[in-house]
């Protein structure tokens, strides 16, 4: 099992959402945490690579979780959209 750590950024962005959409946020990420690391049971989940240690992970039809794998954790950056998304990588 994966630590995961939730970026303050994160915190005050699910702290604007409806209920739904921080109770998937919290499922998605308890899951991620259990089976990060095992491609096979990952697949169902949602989670994509976006470049060399950033993911993401599907929540609701529109919002992903943005996770920086820092070594021995997984960050949870922040919830965005796919616009949201593009524009992060590209400013980076």
């Amino acid at each position: 099992m994966i630590r995961i750590i939730i970026a303050a950024r994160l915190r005050k962005t699910l702290d604007k959402q409806p209920e739904a959409v921080r109770l998937k946020s919290e499922k998605a990420l308890v899951e991620v945490a259990k089976t990060f690391g095992d491609p096979h049971r990952l697949r169902g989940l949602g989670i994509r690579k976006l470049a060399k240690r950033s993911y993401e992970i599907r929540v609701h039809l529109q919002w992903r979780i943005v996770l920086i794998h820092d070594g021995d954790s997984l960050v949870a950056f922040d919830l965005m959209n796919h616009d949201e998304i593009t524009a992060w990588l590209r400013g980076r």
